[in-house]
C-alpha cells in the first residue's frame, strides 16, 4: 500500500491533484481541511468563502458558540482554516466536472483545466421557486440578509412563502426592516423548530397565514400583489412591496458531467462511505441524499468524504 506521505508527491504538476472538491460551503471546506491533513494535495472550487453561509444572519445551533455566530464570519473562518492547511482555493467556480483518462477533470469559469484522482461534490443547493403565473417578475428575493436592507425605512409589507426554518429565519430578519410581514404557508402548522416558531409568533409585525397557497403574483413592472387561496377555496389579493421565497432547495448539480444515481428529487445517492455510484466520486453536504441538512451534518459529511477518498486512493495503489 502506498505510504500516506506519498499521496501528493506527484500532485500539482500541471494542475494535477489527489482530491478535487466542488464547493466552498461547510462540507467542501471541511473536506479540504481533512484531505490536506491526510496528506492529499487538494484543490477547492467556489467563489464565496463559506458558500451560502453569508445568508445566515446568526448560526444558533452549531456547538461551541453560545448565542450563535454570524454565518459570514463562521464561513470565512473555515475558509481560512482550509487555506492554512495548504488547500488550493483558486476562488473560481467550476464550469464542469467530468472524467477522462482515469482522472476527474474540472474546468473553471476561466477555462483553466484541473485533474484529480478523486473528487467530492459539495456544491450545496439552490433555492426552489413556485410554478405559478408571473413568478419570473421582478420583486422576488431569496435572501433576507442580502435584500432585506433595501426595504429599510419604506414602511414596507413583505410576503414570505414557506413554513420551515428558512422561512422562520427570513421572517426574523425581515421583521427589522418591514412594517408588516405576511408569512404564507400551505400546511396546517409551521414546520420550523419550536424555538424559532415561538420567536416568529412573538413578532407583532408578523402575520401567519396557514392552509394558504399562492395562486399568482401580480404587478406591472414588478410584483406589487399576491393572490392566495385558502383550503376553503376563498381567494384573497394582498398588496406587497416584495416577496421572499423560502419553499425549499434543490441540488446544485449543473456542473456535473458524470452520470450518477440520484434520488427522486435529484440529490446524489451515496453508499455508507459517501461514494456515489461512480467510483472515486464522493458527495458531501446538502447535495447528498440525506435526511438531515444542517451545517453540522455537512461538516461531518466533509470529514467522512475526505477520509474515504483517501482510503479509495490508498486502495488504488495497494
Amino acid at each position: 500500500m502506498r505510504r500516506k506521505k506519498d499521496l501528493g508527491e506527484t500532485a500539482m504538476t500541471e494542475n494535477r491533484y489527489d482530491l478535487m472538491i466542488a464547493g466552498t460551503g461547510p462540507g467542501g471546506l471541511t473536506a479540504a481541511i481533512y484531505g490536506q491533513r491526510l496528506g492529499m494535495n487538494t484543490v477547492v472550487f467556489g467563489d464565496i468563502p463559506g458558500g451560502n453561509f453569508y445568508m445566515i444572519e446568526n448560526l444558533m445551533n452549531f456547538p461551541g458558540f453560545v448565542g450563535g455566530v454570524p454565518g459570514a464570519q463562521f464561513g470565512a473562518t473555515i475558509f481560512s482554516q482550509a487555506q492554512s492547511e495548504g488547500a488550493i482555493l483558486p476562488m473560481a467556480r467550476l464550469e464542469s466536472l467530468g472524467h477522462k483518462d482515469n482522472q476527474f477533470v474540472g474546468i473553471d469559469v476561466n477555462g483553466q483545466e484541473y485533474a484529480a484522482a478523486s473528487a467530492i461534490v459539495a456544491c450545496g443547493v439552490i433555492p426552489r421557486t413556485l410554478e405559478v403565473p408571473n413568478v419570473d417578475k421582478k420583486g422576488i428575493h431569496f435572501c433576507a440578509l442580502c435584500d432585506g436592507p433595501l426595504f429599510r425605512g419604506r414602511n414596507a409589507t413583505l410576503a414570505i412563502i414557506g413554513g420551515g426554518n428558512i422561512a422562520g429565519s427570513e421572517a426574523l430578519s425581515l421583521s427589522k426592516f418591514a412594517e408588516r410581514i405576511i408569512l404564507v404557508y400551505h400546511g396546517e402548522k409551521l414546520k420550523m423548530e419550536a424555538v424559532m416558531r415561538k420567536s416568529v409568533q412573538a413578532k407583532d409585525n408578523v402575520e401567519i397565514l396557514l392552509n394558504t397557497e399562492v395562486v399568482s403574483f401580480e404587478g406591472e413592472d414588478q410584483i406589487d400583489r399576491i393572490v392566495v387561496s385558502t383550503e376553503t377555496g376563498e381567494r384573497r389579493e394582498l398588496s406587497v412591496n416584495g416577496v421572499f421565497m423560502a419553499v425549499g432547495w434543490g441540488p446544485n448539480l449543473d456542473i456535473l458531467n458524470i452520470s450518477v444515481e440520484t434520488a427522486q428529487e435529484g440529490f446524489i445517492k451515496t453508499d455508507n462511505k459517501l461514494m456515489s455510484s461512480f467510483p472515486g466520486l464522493f458527495a458531501a453536504g446538502d447535495v447528498r441524499d440525506t435526511d438531515i441538512r444542517q451545517v453540522i451534518t455537512a461538516c461531518a459529511d466533509g470529514a467522512r468524504a475526505a477520509t474515504y477518498a483517501f482510503e479509495y486512493l490508498e486502495g488504488m495503489t495497494a
